[in-house]
């Protein structure tokens, strides 16, 4: 899932406590100076929050999609979409205010996801195992309302350090996603890593430097520069030649001008 926001997820079997980690987290996070949007995930088929018969109900009934409900103290997006990808969902987020996402579930989606932070909620050893068996990436805290000691927390009695791991996982994802921001974003692997994601993450632990991303260290060489609603698109040097000795060799070609190859050409677009 490629995300602009701290992103954690709450997982768990059945009656295991998520819903109340979260109505406990939450209000700790808004302390801190976070705006928290939730999603909870519902498994039961064929759900809708919509009530039959009701006059959203009939708007969806005859296409509008989507349908908003709107009154003085509450705003509902009534969204019909079958299997609707979690990361579409997720890009929202930042559009009602909110910098900080909890999920409650998607075990199958977030389990292997190693960019979601994850707390998850076991109610038994056997549990805690199958989980630390199958989580990838980072694992904020295994936490339990049973007695079932180390490395598992009791609910209750450590609730604080749950508090404090969260917002040190928080606090990373937003300095790894700053420093991911600030890079190309390319994932050409130019720098001997797989993806911009892991150089961000190398430059966060101290074991490399921003001067690594090749493509930004050329930057100011390059002939080229193509910036699109405002914003540069990070390109590099086989593609700036590319398109700078095709523009040129067009123009070039234009009755009435003559090009030398070094100068500076400017094309706005516009619909």
């Amino acid at each position: 899932m490629r995300l602009n926001h701290p992103v954690l997820a709450v997982v768990g079997y059945k009656a295991s406590g998520k819903t109340t980690i979260i109505e406990r987290l939450v209000p700790e996070l808004i302390k801190e100076g976070f705006t928290v949007a939730t999603i909870k995930h519902i498994s039961h088929q064929d759900f809708s929050i919509d009530r039959e018969g009701s006059d959203t109900w009939r708007h969806s009934r005859v296409g509008a999609n989507p349908v908003i409900a709107f009154s003085n103290n509450e705003v509902s997006v009534i969204i019909k979409a079958a299997n609707l990808p979690l990361e579409s969902i997720s890009r929202l987020i930042p559009e009602f205010g909110a910098n900080l996402l909890i999920l409650e579930g998607f075990s199958s989606i977030v389990l292997n996801d190693e960019d979601v932070g994850k707390i998850i909620c076991v109610k038994s050893k056997k549990e805690y195992m199958e989980f630390k068996e199958s989580a990838k990436g980072e694992v904020i805290a295994f936490c339990s309302f049973q007695n079932l000691g180390e490395p598992v927390l009791n609910i209750d009695r450590e609730f604080k350090i749950l508090v404090n791991k969260t917002l040190n996982f928080i606090m990373k994802r937003i300095r790894i996603l700053e420093i991911l921001n600030s890079l190309a974003g390319l994932n050409c692997g130019k720098c001997g890593r797989k993806s911009c994601k892991e150089l961000a993450e190398e430059i966060y632990n101290g074991t490399a430097s921003p001067e690594e991303c090749v493509v930004l260290k050329v930057k100011s060489k390059l002939g080229t520069k193509i910036i699109v609603e405002g914003r540069e698109v990070p390109i590099q040097p086989f593609v700036s030649e590319l398109v700078r000795k095709t523009v040129l060799g067009m123009i070039s070609s234009l009755k009435k001008v003559h090009i030398k190859g070094n100068e500076k050409v400017y094309i706005k677009i516009s619909k």
